[in-house]
């Protein structure tokens, strides 16, 4: 697991190339390989490759970048690939000599004898960037599922990616804000950032540049589901047992470290049935072995502080159980250098929980943790997936399994939401879910998830400028989403999936990779050089999952209630409490502010005024104040979210130095006359 900082310069003048400062870029991504360092740069100047190494496999070599025998191949890898040893073998036996015993090299050579299709033997999460010398092509790929980030942009004629967007900075980039990108919040919602020209290379797709300065973005894998008409022919039996099998073993291939490694551990049955199944397997060779389960404490919140069910979970499967208590001026303390290393904004507080969670892991001496991320979107754990599952009858279940009659089912949607199960969502969220916009939902069958999404996590219209309103229209952050997914994709959507499978899919192509990958992921980890697995991101595993009928994720009770992720509960039932096993979905979430904490007061205070509301300059200063004025009142749950996102853009726009967007330039009169 590292962090590592490329670029790619296009043809020129000449040919005489800038030499760009990889040495100080590398120092801004420090904290994500603090073992060692390393750069290539070619002998013409054209491309340079940075890397930082957090060691995990292969401490004493491994260091990069990574080199074929000849030089015609220069490689950096973030992250971890699984089955390595296997791979190995079977590439020394046609030939290939290795440096190193890292995991990372087997992407190299698989590069240099499959070419393009070297991604499909790849298993894990990770980020590349390789320099084919022989071709003067720069080639760039990411993960399947997001869980390893990476950046690009296109600067002044030259291809700059990263882990992160703070190493373009001493390359000579100069940030501006991408205005279309924040009102539609494109951060969370699709493949931009806030900055104007970078963006995210998608989740399972790369990037080919070439040096006449051509670029080509392809996928090389997607999601799929079987098509809704079509009866499992499988028995319920036999789907369980898959999900265990599958699942063990992406838990057992992640077991493979040459360092101590725990698990995060919550009140869930994702984290819990890790920690189960992980200890299960650890004592298959040593009977005594034991797992360090690390756990977040909120004080003084029994509605949101988990610790007591995950220290029973600990107890359960006999693991070390370590807690860190928190308070909500721990999280507000650290909100600003929180933003700084996940690099959009925070809607809540929860990524500052990881956030300090990871910095308590890495102090207590550990660098890889196991955590649960992916299975909510692939057993169908979130609430707001409920209505979807229940807007279409299930045709596939073998013998109606799990299913209700229509009428039944149909009166179930309509009451969708005003159940006393979703008020641990916060009043009012699934409000209005019936009357959403229906541009956005007909793109995709009619689901409404990423209309409830969208209105979660999205600022409120009023809060921007007239300038910026003029400019890019009305936010609608749900057709953004829409909109984000491959035509392919929508077509599926609309003529063979589930609605069900069409909500996981968007969930698993927006929010998945945006936010629970990156800021309660990678980011928050890797700022303090942790590296996490996630068993449920196991490619293998989703495949599986991916298959079966949505009334085994979803399965309708006796009495008419739901019974979310019902498949992995029967497939982990061995592995986690009684308490576990009946337990329902409670989502990981830090305590809201409620504005009555002087260090709340004084943080606004010091973020959100006319100075630095100014500085941004697509803001409705008078407005937000109003607004700012309205939560320190009366605390309530979506001003807070509006104050956590504008507190974030002030941060980045301090610690990014980003130009004032220019709202005298982009008034009204001047865009109706261009």
């Amino acid at each position: 697991m590292c962090g590592f900082c490329s670029y790619f310069h296009f043809d020129a003048p000449n040919n005489e190339f800038p030499n760009l400062n990889l040495d100080t870029a590398l120092q801004y991504i420090h904290h994500r390989g603090p073992d060692s360092r390393g750069k290539y740069v070619s002998p013409d100047g054209r491309c340079g490759l940075g890397h930082v190494r957090l060691s995990i496999i292969d401490l004493n070599g491994g260091q990069q970048p990574l080199s074929n025998v000849s030089g015609s191949v220069q490689c950096v890898v973030n992250g971890e690939l699984y089955d390595f040893e296997r791979i190995r073998e079977e590439l020394e036996a046609k030939g290939h000599v290795f440096s190193t015993k890292s995991d990372s090299e087997i992407a190299l050579h698989l590069y240099e004898e499959y070419g393009m299709g070297f991604l499909e033997h790849l298993r894990g999460e990770f980020a590349i960037n390789i320099f084919d010398v022989k071709k003067n092509r720069f080639i760039a790929a990411r993960d399947r599922f997001g869980i390893k980030p990476l950046y690009y942009t296109v600067y002044n004629g030259t291809l700059l990616l990263g882990s992160e967007i703070k190493s373009f900075l001493p390359m000579g980039w100069k940030p501006e804000w991408d205005i279309d990108s924040i009102m539609h919040n494109g951060p969370l919602n699709d493949m931009r950032t806030c900055f104007k020209g970078v963006y995210k290379l998608p989740p399972a797709h790369y990037l080919i540049a070439t040096s006449s300065g051509s670029m080509e973005i392809q996928p090389y894998w997607d999601a799929d589901y079987p098509d809704k008409n079509v009866k499992e022919t499988r028995t319920v039996e036999e789907m369980v047992q898959g999900v265990h099998d599958h699942l063990k073993e992406a838990i057992r291939t992640r077991l493979r470290a040459d360092v101590p490694l725990g698990v995060y551990l919550s009140g869930g049955i994702d984290s819990s049935c890790i920690a189960g199944i992980a200890s299960s397997i650890l004592r298959e060779n040593n009977p005594d072995a034991k797992l360090k389960a690390f756990c977040i404490g909120f004080d003084g919140s029994e509605v949101y502080d988990e610790s007591a069910i995950a220290e029973r979970t600990a107890e359960f499967c006999g693991a070390d159980f370590e807690k860190l208590v928190l308070t909500e001026d721990d999280l507000l303390n650290n909100f600003e250098e929180s933003v700084w290393h996940v690099e959009q904004p925070h809607n809540n507080l929860n990524a500052i929980g990881k956030f300090l969670l990871s910095e308590f892991v890495r102090d207590q001496g550990y660098k890889v943790v196991m955590t649960g991320e992916g299975s909510d979107e692939h057993f169908g754990g979130y609430a707001f997936f409920h209505a979807d599952y229940l807007r279409e009858a299930d045709n596939a279940s073998p013998d109606g399994f799990g299913t209700l009659p229509n009428d039944q089912r149909e009166a179930r949607l309509e009451s969708f939401g005003g159940q006393k199960e979703f008020n641990k969502y916060g009043k009012g969220v699934f409000a209005g879910h019936k009357n959403a916009d229906t541009t956005s939902r007909r793109l995709l069958n009619n689901i409404n998830t990423h209309t409830m999404l969208g209105k979660i996590l999205a600022l409120e219209d009023k809060f921007y400028h007239d300038a910026a309103l003029a400019r890019v229209g009305i936010p609608d952050p749900a057709l953004a989403m829409a909109e984000s997914l491959s035509g392919m994709a929508r077509y599926k959507a609309n003529n063979k999936w589930h609605p069900l499978h069409t909500a996981m899919y968007v969930e698993n192509h927006t929010f998945l990779p945006n936010h629970l990958c990156n800021s309660l992921g990678d980011r928050s980890e890797m700022a303090h050089s942790v590296e996490a697995r996630t068993p449920f991101l196991d490619h293998h595993l989703c495949e599986y999952v991916n298959g079966l009928p949505p009334s085994l994720k979803i399965k309708c009770n006796d009495d008419g209630t739901l019974n979310e992720k019902w498949v992995l509960k029967e497939a982990v039932k061995p592995y986690i409490t009684e308490e576990m096993y009946k337990r329902t979905k409670h989502p990981f979430l830090a305590p809201p502010s409620e504005g009555r904490n002087p260090v709340v007061v004084n943080l606004l205070d010091k973020l959100i005024n006319k100075e630095t509301l100014g500085t941004l300059g697509w803001v409705d200063i008078e407005k937000f104040l109003e607004g700012k004025a309205a939560y320190l009142e009366t605390g309530d749950l979506f001003l807070f979210k509006d104050m956590m996102i504008m507190m974030s853009y002030v941060t980045l726009s301090q610690r990014f130095n980003v130009a004032t967007w220019d709202n005298a330039k982009n008034n009204l009169a001047d865009i109706v006359t261009c």
